[in-house]
């Protein structure tokens, strides 16, 4: 038998190469808060009607909440049924998800977690896992079923897996930092050329900042009227500092102010109102959907009809129609026609009523 050969001797000088890899298993967590709605009408519609949330990512996987209101078989019938399900199924591995269903309550009371965490495996032939069974509807009481809305929250870990060599072949890039600098442009003050008074406070700014933001800004600055080019001071009227300190914030960070907990849920909505007028006078068009979508999550009985006119007065076509919908739907109406705010509706907009009449004559 011929012996093996021995390995050659690398050549001198010859250059050699160490390498390094390594493997790493991490759990990327994500929430996704699906609010329903008219709960009741959909129930209505049957065993195996569901609705489905819009999509979220977590894990570079595209997700979507499944809920059946009246169960998803006859079996099920009278259950709510939840399931989570993932849309990116084209070149989807096995991927291993642990997943909850909670429902939510007013603030201040704990969520209702009906059943325990589930750990399962997602494919190409099982796009869906989740609870047949996962609370009885009669069981819900009025703190989960409020103003017949129920607001599922689904929390979502997916195991990723990573193989590869330590050595990056690309340079780090750092995310943009312009928003921490430009608020701490705002709270310096350096360079600022401009002083906005409101009540009592004076507030330094740019000018050139706040125009490119705001058009009307933009247009007191710099337009066909501008003030005058030495001009430095600015009076604003009608405005709460509050206010606008809100409006320089967003401004500034493209981001509401932080709220905080402590504040009360009338507290909360009234700065929001005050704030979506601000962002309407002054044309900031994301600021206002913002507070719109803050808003939203505050309507009841009581103030749905206040909405529905502030809504109509500072243009958020979304706000009015959801306030609308809500009105309409049912053992709202009755309700809402016994409060102030109706009774303002029916005087100050008597228009709006036509609105809500005429969503009634089509459900």
């Amino acid at each position: 038998m011929a012996a093996s050969p021995s390995a050659s001797p690398a050549p001198t000088g010859a250059r050699v190469r160490d390498t390094m890899s390594r493997h790493s298993t991490v759990l990327v967590r994500g929430t996704h808060q699906f609010s329903i709605v008219g709960f009741s009408l959909h129930q209505r519609a049957g065993v195996g009607n569901f609705i489905r949330s819009d999509a979220f990512e977590v894990g570079g996987h595209s997700w979507a909440i499944r809920c059946y209101p009246a169960g998803n078989r006859e079996e099920e019938e009278g259950y709510l049924s939840l399931y989570l399900e993932v849309l990116s199924t084209p070149a989807l591995e096995k991927t291993t998800v642990k997943y909850s269903f909670e429902i939510n309550g007013p603030a201040g009371t704990s969520p209702l977690l009906a059943q325990p965490c589930a750990w399962d495996d997602f494919t190409t032939d099982n796009i869906s896992w989740g609870y047949k069974k996962y609370v009885k509807v009669d069981s819900l009481d009025s703190r989960y079923l409020r103003n017949d809305c129920l607001v599922v929250r689904c929390t979502v870990e997916v195991q990723e897996s990573k193989t590869g060599a330590t050595t990056s072949s690309s340079i780090a890039v750092p995310p943009s930092g312009i928003r921490q600098d430009l608020a701490r442009l705002l709270d310096s003050k350096r360079g600022a050329d401009v002083t906005f008074q409101v009540g009592g406070n004076d507030y330094a700014a740019h000018k050139a900042v706040v125009a490119m933001r705001s058009p009307v800004f933009c247009a007191q600055f710099f337009g066909a009227l501008a003030d005058k080019p030495g001009s430095r001071h600015v009076r604003i009227h009608d405005m709460k500092p509050a206010a606008f300190e809100a409006v320089l914030h967003f401004i500034y960070t493209d981001a509401l102010p932080p709220v905080f907990k402590d504040d009360s849920k009338q507290s909360h909505r009234e700065m929001m109102c005050d704030w979506l007028a601000a962002a309407d006078r002054y044309g900031l068009e994301r600021m206002r959907l913002l507070c719109e979508s803050a808003l939203h999550e505050t309507i009841d009985v009581e103030n749905a009809a206040w909405t529905l006119e502030l809504a109509d007065r500072h243009h958020c076509p979304q706000l009015k129609a959801f306030c609308v919908d809500y009105i309409v739907s049912p053992g709202v109406l009755t309700d809402v026609m016994a409060t102030e705010g109706y009774k303002q509706l029916k005087t100050n907009c008597p228009s709006l009523l036509v609105d809500v009449l005429e969503k009634l004559t089509w459900k």
